[in-house]
């Protein structure tokens, strides 16, 4: 018993020094992103404004370019990127070991209340899709050579609507007012309060951020608004984490003030804002053209949470196999991330997106591995719970309420099979979500063969 406490002190000293080191990687990968120059023209270009620049330039030249200019500065450091990942996916897999866990994604199930069993439903459900979800960019590209991840992220569409910050406002309003007054007023006033940065400032990433101030009940958010209905998105996503910090903090959950947030409810709850707010949006398009550009930006934010994430899922879990075997070099891991968007988007596209290892600082947050598949989750359960507040109408907000206020106190499974009697061990769910999206594909293909 006495050999027996050694080793557990033993271990939990290796666990936290692990811990440390994987912090230490982290903040590496950090300080390389941030002192990476990409030269643009006669313009040097931050990480964050390259990447910015690619997906959102203007114009189709200064996109493309932008891209080409980012692609070409990660190739020249992908050497010194796939080494920090290396130490990364060593550290990961020492301490998977330590904790006697079958993998790496064993802790990260646990630590969302989420069962394997769950994850391949989803997974599956998305895997038997894929044709069907491909239809839109079969579409575009055909009668094209090639037709690649750039150009179905940005396809023009996406450029024609510009939104003022009053009018984001009101759109966010009127769209959660068809869920509950509460929600709406709750939006409302954290940004009349001045808990919302949203001036489009260069140094800012492109995503956005919610931090919780618990005791005061209160949130501050960060984003780079500029006007595109994805901004938009962004600032609903950011507003459904407020909401949700803000259950929590009236709560006094133990588990919650203790850090312990899972993804899984995370997201679901900064998703469900989003997706009542495309809902509307979609719903209340004044002209065909509009409804036409809304629902092409709808469709393909669908694709990045159910094919670009399943694909970082896939390339994470090889990556930690592999890793097993020693160092993986850049070339390798470039052909593993590409490889898995192969996957993803059912070889639909001639080209993929490059680096997305070196790019996504998921990879290399220290305490979460897996920082993707709660996206696709919360993407996926947010559609069927519109579903049911379309249906439930005025009992739908108590229900979602409780069932977010009981965050981190029990699996989110047992929560959404209790509020919502939603199983997600049956693949019925996640089937009769991805029917939403497959919906809305029919409908923009309909829109758009009428102009063919």
């Amino acid at each position: 018993l006495l050999l027996q406490e050694e080793s557990n002190v033993s271990d939990n000293a290796s666990i936290h020094f692990i811990e440390n080191e994987l912090q230490a990687w982290e903040d590496m990968y950090i300080q390389l992103r941030n002192r990476l120059e990409i030269h643009n023209h006669n313009e040097v270009l931050s990480f964050g404004k390259a990447n910015y620049l690619a997906m959102n330039a203007e114009t189709h030249h200064g996109r493309l370019s932008a891209f080409s200019s980012f692609t070409e500065a990660l190739e020249k450091e992908k050497a010194v990127f796939a080494s920090v990942l290396n130490h990364i996916g060593r550290l990961r897999n020492l301490k998977s070991n330590l904790l006697q866990e079958e993998e790496v994604l064993s802790q990260s199930l646990q630590t969302n209340g989420i069962s394997k069993n769950a994850l391949l439903e989803m997974w599956n459900a998305i895997e038997r899709n894929v044709e069907k979800l491909s239809r839109v960019i079969m579409f575009h590209k055909r009668s094209k050579e090639t037709f690649t991840w750039h150009d179905l992220m940005t396809l023009e569409e996406n450029h024609q609507i510009h939104i003022p910050f009053s009018m984001a406002i009101e759109n966010i309003y009127d769209a959660l007012k068809d869920i509950d007054e509460e929600l709406a007023q709750f939006a409302k006033c954290a940004i009349m309060n001045g808990w919302v940065d949203a001036a489009p400032r260069d140094n800012k990433p492109p995503s956005g951020f919610c931090a919780p101030f618990l005791s005061e009940g209160e949130s501050r958010i960060s984003l780079r608004y500029d006007g595109t209905i994805d901004s938009v998105r962004i600032l609903a996503h950011e507003l459904g984490h407020a909401w949700h910090f803000y259950i929590m903090s009236n709560e006094q959950s133990t588990a919650f003030l203790d850090d312990y947030l899972p993804m899984s409810m995370a997201e679901s709850a900064s998703i469900f804002f989003e997706m009542v707010l495309v809902d509307y949006v979609v719903k209340t398009a004044e002209s065909e053209e509009l409804k036409k550009s809304l629902l092409s930006w709808k469709i393909r934010n669908s694709f990045n949470y159910v094919m670009a994430i399943r694909a970082s899922f896939q390339f994470e879990q090889t990556f930690y196999e592999e890793s097993q075997k020693g160092p993986i070099s850049a070339d390798k891991l470039e052909r593993l991330s590409i490889h898995s968007q192969q996957v993803a988007y059912g070889n639909s596209l001639t080209e993929y997106q490059p680096f997305v290892w070196m790019k996504y600082g998921q990879f290399y947050t220290a305490n979460v591995p897996f920082y993707n598949y709660p996206y696709t989750f919360g993407y996926l359960l947010s559609l069927g719970l519109l579903e049911i507040a379309k249906q439930d109408g005025s009992k739908f907000h108590p229900k979602y309420k409780g069932f977010l206020s009981e965050t981190g106190k029990r699996p989110v499974e047992e929560l959404v099979k209790q509020y919502f009697h939603i199983e997600l061990n049956d693949n019925k769910f996640w089937e009769k979500s991805l029917l939403q999206i497959n919906k809305d594909i029919g409908e923009y293909l309909e829109l758009v063969q009428k102009e063919v």
